[in-house]
């Protein structure tokens, strides 16, 4: 992961117990190790969702699902 720093003027507001329970779901100490750690675990699981969507629309587009014919009558 890349080494990187937000910082502004004023610090975010996180929910105390949201962020020890993290923490313990995630097995680490520290609150920027779990905060980091969840903002991966949240991104790749929002690349994994991307993936699949892409995979199920190929695979209905092969079934023929999609009609390019209509499409392609728009262009004329």
């Amino acid at each position: 992961m890349t080494e990187t720093a937000v910082r502004s003027a004023a610090e975010p507001q996180i929910d105390r117990d949201l962020l020890r329970e993290a923490q313990r779901h995630l097995g680490v100490a520290a609150p920027n190790e779990a905060i980091n750690s969840a903002l991966n675990v949240l991104v790749q699981h929002k690349r994994f969702e991307r993936r699949e969507a892409l995979k199920e629309l190929r695979k209905m587009s092969a079934d023929g699902a999609f009609d390019y014919a209509a499409y392609d009558e728009g262009d004329e």
